[in-house]
């Protein structure tokens, strides 16, 4: 009586397994691919310009932003989590730590994401596109930069 829905239970395991497998690897090379350090900066409403570094290893991330004489403005920490939504790679980052900045010491848990992309020598960060996103659309391209030994 119960044979034939467990053998089907069974059989639906194996069949979707691999898949699962595949993701997580898919996920641990995308993961690699990204490693690595980037930059962006942007100029506020005073004109000063601002350099961000984005330092990505494993599913780490610390980002940096400095001002326009080189001190730490404010840094963080946090979790990262990439994958594949359909057509779209989405990247999500939780578990935030400020290490530097007058917030220093916040934690902030919610999970935040948006669409991305990255190659050799850009990572791009698409916001606003996602179902339930409240951010207005815009994009965000960084430089990757090389290692430096």
């Amino acid at each position: 009586m119960y044979a034939a829905p467990l053998t089907l239970a069974i059989a639906g395991l194996l069949v979707f397994t691999p898949s699962i497998a595949r993701t997580a690897d898919d996920t641990a090379d995308e993961l690699k691919q990204l490693a690595g350090r980037y930059e962006t900066t942007f100029t506020n409403n005073a004109g000063t310009v601002f350099r961000i570094v984005m330092e990505i290893d494993g599913d780490k991330q610390v980002a940096t932003t400095y001002d326009d004489v080189g001190n730490v403005v404010i840094a963080h920490t946090a979790t990262i989590k990439v994958e594949k939504r359909g057509p779209v790679r989405v990247f999500s980052y939780f578990n935030v730590i400020v290490l530097a900045g007058p917030h220093k010491g916040e934690k902030h848990f919610e999970t935040v994401s948006y669409i991305y992309r990255a190659d050799d020598k850009s990572f791009t960060e698409v916001w606003g596109m996602l179902e339930n996103d409240p951010s207005a659309p815009r994009i965000l391209i960084w430089k990757r930069l090389t290692a430096t030994k």
